[in-house]
Formats: structure tokens, C-alpha cells, sequence
């Protein structure tokens, strides 16, 4: 008996022993997880907002060319953009609020002439005045600038500001992107708190498997300590040894835990932020599963590679915002033409991946076809430019060949089309 005693003696100091140090790791970690994650998410909004300002910047110039001016009229201002009337306007800012949930304003000084913020009984704070501090700091400094907490009618905002700056380099207003700061916490909260219940299963697990399996838990717990630091640095596609996840004991779901909370990092990360188009890696999972389908079912399915024509041309003599407007322009029209027939993705630079579903060769092709005559039939507008593009398109039907070579393919006939007098469709 004294025996059995002071082995649950030993177990139970080694508890207490292990306990500690173990809850102490899993808390620090979890803290220093949740606050990577949780300032990524916050860097994610701001740049959000910055990218959406840049956008909505873009959306004037286009429908709108020209100075932004203003005409005082005893105690009326009139704001202008171009020789359209901003004053009462608001189909822009709310069609934008609309798709995007995001707040806009547009405000001459510190005025604030058209916006989406309203008070409660849904009466918009047009006339109303900026603070002067983001008004001094904005307008002078001509430099957009990023507002953690910017009170509007006891909200509390997430804000950027940009500078609305005219062709002499006057900077005459200010245009306003937000979103409210609750609904960023919210964001922030419902992404950390699967880490944090993560976390709490790991601390209980830990302590249980610690108290039988020292030596064998605590290297395991390295490996995978290991594996949290990189993700939280960042790195979204580091392993983790084979042996750990084979494992069929709670270490092991540790493991499974964290592989699965990189995965969801990874498909928050599915768009390609400039266009809005699938990015490289997601399609080709989605590639995947087309193909699949397609064997499955008999449906046919084509993949085409599309180059707009003498991008560098475009970069080199108008700017690169310019061939950023072209690359929005083009993605628009690509996001319409697939609808319905499937989806499109940035491959790379100027390059796009079209995926038509349930589409044979020439189905897909005569699709091509229409895309290239809106293209022929308009011009993108960038500032006081108006500049013509054309694409060259790759097509070939999908098939049970391995996705790399249906892909190169499609890209042979591209640069054969490149090659061969360009704005066309080859097949």
C-alpha cells in the first residue's frame, strides 16, 4: 500500500510539475498566435480598405475624367468631378456599400459633400465636417494614412483616407473608405476563437499525456511548437512529421488540429487582391476536381490561357496604374463572360486562366471570340488616357492527360497565337 501510495504520490507531483510549465507554453503560444493572427487580419482590413479606396478612386476617374472643382454659390458649395455634378450623386459610393459593406465618403476640405454614413434615422451626414487633425494631416501631407479609431455619430471606425489630388498637384478633398471597428473585432474574434479552443484542447491533452508519456510527448510537443511558430510566421505550407500525424492518441490530433488550421488560413486566401480573381493555387485544386467531374460524368470541359497583348507597352508608357486599371478592366470582363460557364483566374502578371465547365472545344472558343470583340469594341479609360487593349487566347479541350500538360497546351497555342499576329483566339 505505502508503495502504490507513493507511486500516485509521484504522479500527482509530477502533475503539478508538468502542469504548470505546460499551461504557461500553451497560453504563450496560444497568445502569441491569436495576436499574429489577429494583427494579420487587421493588416488584411487595412489594406482592404486601401486596395477598395484605390478602386473607387479608379471608378471616378474612369466615369468621370477630369479635376475635381469646386463652385461656391452664397451658402451652396458644388462639387464637381470633371463636368458631373457630385452633389447629390450617389450611385457609385452606395453601389459600392452594397457589394461591399464598407462605408464611403467624398468631402471637399473637411466638408463632406456625398457619403454612406447615416445616423439612425437613415438621414446621411452630408455637410457635416472631418476632424481637422486627419484633415490637416491628409491634405497636407497629400499621403492617403490609415485610421484605427475614427469616431463618426458614436461609431467607432476602421478608416483610410486618400488625398483627392488634381492634375496641377492640388489636393483639394478627401476620399473616405471604413468599416465599422465592431464589425473588424467581430471578424478578429470569430477567427481567433477556433485557435483558442484549439489551444484549450492542446493544454488538457498535453497535461493528461505528460503525466505517462514524458519524454515521448514532450519531443512530439517540439515538433509541433515548431510547426505553430512557422504558421504563425506566415508559412502556411510546413509539415509536420509523418509519425506525429500517424500518431492515434491526442498528440496526433494536435497535429491534425494545426494541419487543419492551416488549411483554413489557406482558403482565406483564395483571390488574387488586384483583380479579384482566383488566384494561381486555388484553381488548381479547382482544376482538380473539374477534371475529375468531367471523367466521372462524360461532361466535357475546356481550359484556355489567355496574354493580354503588349502589357509591358502599356506599363512602360502610360505607368504602372495604368496597367493595373487594365488588368481590373479585363478581369471585370472576364468575371462576365463566366458566369454561368465556369471561372477565371490570374495565372500570372498579365497572364489569365479561363476554366469553361460543361464546355467543348468550340463552345469554349466562340465564347473567346465574344470576349474579344468587347474588348476591340471599347478602351479602358485611365486618367486622360484612353488605351486599347487586345488579348491572345490558347484553347484546348480538357481531357484525361495530366493538368500540367492540358494547361501547356493551351499555352503552346497561345504563344503560337503571340507569334502569329496576336488578338485572336487560337485552337
Amino acid at each position: 500500500m505505502k508503495k502504490k501510495g507513493r507511486i500516485s504520490g509521484l504522479r500527482w507531483t509530477f502533475l503539478k510539475l508538468s502542469f504548470l510549465p505546460v499551461f504557461l507554453f500553451t497560453l504563450i503560444v496560444t497568445v502569441f498566435i491569436a495576436g499574429s493572427f489577429a494583427r494579420i487580419m487587421r493588416r488584411e482590413v487595412e489594406n482592404g480598405l486601401e486596395d477598395l479606396n484605390s478602386a473607387v478612386s479608379v471608378a471616378y476617374d474612369m466615369m468621370y475624367p477630369g479635376d475635381y472643382t469646386v463652385v461656391e454659390d452664397q451658402d451652396e458649395l458644388y462639387f464637381y468631378k470633371g463636368d458631373h455634378l457630385i452633389n447629390g450623386d450617389f450611385s457609385i459610393i452606395d453601389t459600392v456599400k452594397e457589394k461591399t459593406g464598407v462605408d464611403i465618403t467624398l468631402s471637399y476640405q473637411n466638408v463632406r459633400i456625398i457619403t454612406t454614413l447615416t445616423d439612425k434615422n437613415q438621414n446621411r451626414y452630408t455637410g457635416t465636417k472631418v476632424s481637422n487633425v486627419i484633415t490637416r494631416e491628409v491634405l497636407e501631407s497629400k499621403v492617403g494614412k490609415f485610421y484605427p479609431k475614427v469616431s463618426i455619430g458614436g461609431e467607432n471606425y476602421f478608416a483610410y483616407y486618400s488625398p483627392l489630388i488634381n492634375s496641377d498637384g492640388t489636393s483639394i478633398g478627401m476620399l473616405f473608405i471604413a468599416k465599422p471597428s465592431r464589425e473588424v473585432d467581430k471578424l478578429v474574434w470569430r477567427s481567433i476563437f477556433p485557435i483558442i479552443m484549439i489551444a484549450l484542447v492542446i493544454a488538457i491533452l498535453a497535461v493528461l499525456i505528460v503525466t505517462i508519456f514524458s519524454n515521448n510527448f514532450l519531443l512530439t510537443l517540439i515538433k509541433i511548437e515548431s510547426l505553430l511558430k512557422k504558421t504563425s510566421n506566415g508559412d502556411l505550407t510546413a509539415e509536420l512529421e509523418p509519425e506525429v500525424l500517424k500518431r492515434e492518441d491526442e498528440l496526433g490530433d494536435m497535429g491534425r488540429y494545426v494541419i487543419r488550421m492551416q488549411r483554413s488560413l489557406r482558403e482565406l486566401i483564395e483571390l488574387d487582391q488586384l483583380t479579384g480573381l482566383y488566384n494561381r493555387r486555388y484553381v488548381q485544386r479547382k482544376m482538380e476536381r473539374v477534371q475529375k467531374k468531367s471523367l466521372e460524368t462524360g461532361v466535357p470541359f475546356s481550359v484556355a490561357i489567355g496574354d493580354i497583348d503588349f502589357f509591358k507597352r502599356v506599363n512602360d508608357t502610360y505607368g504602372h496604374e495604368c496597367g493595373d486599371a487594365v488588368l481590373m478592366d479585363v478581369s471585370a470582363r472576364m468575371k462576365e463572360l463566366m458566369k454561368g460557364r465556369g471561372f477565371a483566374a490570374r495565372w500570372g502578371g498579365e497572364e489569365f486562366l479561363l476554366i469553361f465547365e460543361s464546355y467543348h472545344l468550340d463552345m469554349a472558343a466562340d465564347c473567346l471570340e465574344d470576349l474579344l470583340g468587347v474588348l476591340r469594341s471599347r478602351t479602358v479609360a485611365f486618367q486622360d488616357e484612353k488605351v486599347k487593349v487586345t488579348m491572345t487566347f490558347g484553347v484546348v479541350e480538357g481531357s484525361d492527360d495530366l493538368l500540367d500538360h492540358i494547361i501547356g497546351a493551351a499555352d503552346a497555342k497561345l504563344y503560337h497565337g503571340k507569334n502569329n499576329g496576336r488578338n485572336q483566339v487560337v485552337r
